[in-house]
């Protein structure tokens, strides 16, 4: 029941995908299941023929039939393969596009969970490494083939003696229990090696990253990562070792039993056609038969077992794609939003699993077009305050407020329209400069160059042969450039302009920027963000004397709150004696 339920969504997703994909899985499904009987009743006609009356104009007809019958049924057939092969490579374009939407659309917090990780990699697993997808469909497939296939078999034999399907059954169900075995021992080293397949793949995909490369070269750690790759190798042979002996002798066991039963079914056609009850057409007829039937039932079994055996993976799957999303609507889009003040109401938030606090009631407002910086320790909650600002969070308690508006209740696509945001680890695609900020639908060249211009990377642009088309790193381009840290942070600072949001945050934003670079973003801020809300984090304190507010984070607390020239006079405070800090080591450097 379970797998039955499972199977009616599996196949309910696939046909939404691709509904001609499953159509034509069925038409190739009805051609297969009809072709064998043209091969098992015409031959016995053909040599009861000649055993018999000879007649000439019925042996022509006879053997027209066949010819013509297999050069239909292979032709239709040969159609059908095409036409489902191609289904298969457009299914699994959609099935990717699919999956990397579900990636994409899900909820910040289930990324960073261990737990969906390990999901995600047994979903993935079944999807990609052992085509679980491809298999259930062609299983599904293969099961209506063979019971159309057996339906008529199961007639022809049922007249020569209903005992020999009964002997056929036996030994077909003792190789299938041989099959169900090699299939279990197969799900369990499949699960044991998730974590050692995962470790693997990471240390492959990082010999093939060259973005590694310095680090790799001058720290010498090549050896160390090709020891990795054997630990993990060999993990993975160690798990697997059981089902390469297992699937030996299950095999050389069930090609004994295949021998057994041919025995069997010709001894006892011999006997019926030495006792002259059967014609020599007949024994043909239904020795044909008899195998067929094998392997039908054989195929039928092995598919109900296999697609018993794909639920298991199937069910990961499904629990990864069952993941639901936040709920997203609201009542309100960017247009509803005049006011932009933000207000934080006695927010609170742990992470998930945490017991532990990182933002402890925290109450602060931010005027439309105020320029606040967040400043504190490593750990005190900084980046946390922006993820919940940015909804990659939700606060475990408390509101967060634009406008008077609960951000919950702004429709999620539409409220990012309202933030422009930065973060230290932010990432660049390997397009060109143009397609990294057009972020925003209808934008010009023009406002493009001005906003990098703005940024500080306009001597850099100067030098590029393709301007903003140049493409960033090398991937998809061969002509692609590697910039540095630091030009790329201009770039990312240039998209967040490019967006014109209402609201800019930057986390971090001149971390890979020398101090020149630095001096020159903080120096033309006002005109970065032509009087909108900014918010940014900083550990380089002398930036603070840009802002309009200060805020110290402390052990997810906000602890101080003010003007630089206010917090500075408090000699005792934390951030006078950060900042007390930070010029020392300036003066003596």
């Amino acid at each position: 029941m379970k797998n039955s339920k499972l199977l009616l969504y599996f196949y309910r997703m696939v046909y939404s995908l691709s509904p001609a994909y499953i159509i034509t899985i069925l038409l190739s499904t009805a051609i297969q299941a009809a072709a064998p009987f043209i091969n098992i009743i015409v031959p016995k006609l053909i040599i009861d023929e000649l055993m018999g009356e000879q007649d000439k104009k019925k042996l022509f007809l006879y053997a027209a039939i066949l010819i013509l019958g297999n050069l239909f049924f292979k032709l239709l057939s040969s159609y059908f393969v095409k036409k489902v092969e191609m289904g298969e490579e457009k299914f699994s374009y959609q099935l990717d596009s699919y999956l990397g939407s579900k990636c994409v659309d899900m909820d910040f917090e289930n990324v960073e969970k261990s737990e969906i990780l390990d999901l995600k990699e047994k979903a993935f697993f079944a999807i990609y490494n052992l085509n679980a997808v491809r298999r259930t469909v062609e299983s599904g497939a293969a099961i209506i083939n063979q019971l159309v296939t057996l339906a008529g078999l199961g007639y022809i034999l049922s007249i020569l003696n209903p005992l020999i399907i009964i002997v056929l059954l036996l030994i077909v169900c003792m190789n299938a229990l041989l099959f169900k075995k090699m299939e279990r021992i197969q799900y369990e080293d499949n699960q044991k090696a998730v974590y050692d397949n995962r470790a693997f793949g990471y240390f492959v995909r990082l010999t093939a990253d060259f973005s590694m490369g310095k680090d790799v070269r001058l720290y010498n750690s090549a050896p160390l990562l090709i020891r990795k790759m054997k630990h993990f190798m060999d993990n993975l042979l160690a798990i697997y070792s059981r089902l390469f002996t297992e699937t030996g002798k299950c095999t050389g066991i069930s090609n004994i039993n295949v021998q057994i039963q041919t025995v069997i079914v010709y001894a006892y056609l011999a006997v019926k056609v030495m006792a002259e009850k059967i014609t020599i057409g007949s024994f043909t007829m239904y020795a044909g038969a008899a195998r067929s039937f094998s392997d039908s039932l054989l195929s039928f079994i092995n598919a109900f077992i296999e697609i018993n055996q794909l639920c298991m993976y199937l069910e990961m799957f499904m629990k990864f794609d069952k993941i639901k999303v936040k709920d997203q609507d609201g009542k309100y889009t960017a247009e509803d939003i005049k006011d932009y003040t933000i207000e934080f109401r006695d927010v609170s938030f742990a992470y998930p699993g945490k017991k532990e606090y990182t933002l402890k009631n925290i109450s602060i407002t931010i005027v439309p077009g105020e320029k606040l910086s967040i400043v504190g320790l490593n750990g005190a909650g900084k980046t946390t305050f922006i993820k919940l600002l940015t909804r990659l969070y939700e606060p475990s308690s408390g509101d967060i407020l634009l406008g008077g508006v609960n951000i919950k209740e702004i429709k999620y696509e539409e409220y990012l329209r309202l933030l422009s945001v930065v973060f230290q680890d932010f990432k660049l695609l390997s397009y060109t400069i143009r397609e990294n900020l057009t972020v925003k639908p209808g934008i010009e060249e023009e406002d493009i160059r001005k906003e990098l211009d703005k940024a500080g990377f306009a001597k850099d642009l100067e030098k590029l042969e393709k301007g903003i088309d140049t493409s960033i790193y090398k991937d998809i381009d061969k002509t692609g450039v590697e910039f540095s840290g630091g030009q790329s942070q201009k770039i990312a600072i240039a998209r967040a302009l490019c967006k014109d949001s209402p609201i800019v945050i930057l986390d971090e934003p001149t971390s890979a920027l020398d101090p020149i670079s630095e001096y020159e973003v903080y120096q033309s801020f006002d005109k970065l963000v032509k009087g909108k809300t900014a918010i940014y984090i900083s550990h380089r304190l002398s930036s603070t004397r840009f802002s309009d507010k200060i805020a110290v984070f402390q052990d997810g607390r906000i602890v101080e709150y003010g003007p630089h020239k206010e917090l500075i006079k408090q000699s005792e405070s934390l951030y006078a004696t950060m900042f007390q800090t930070q010029a020392k080591y300036y003066l003596e450097a």
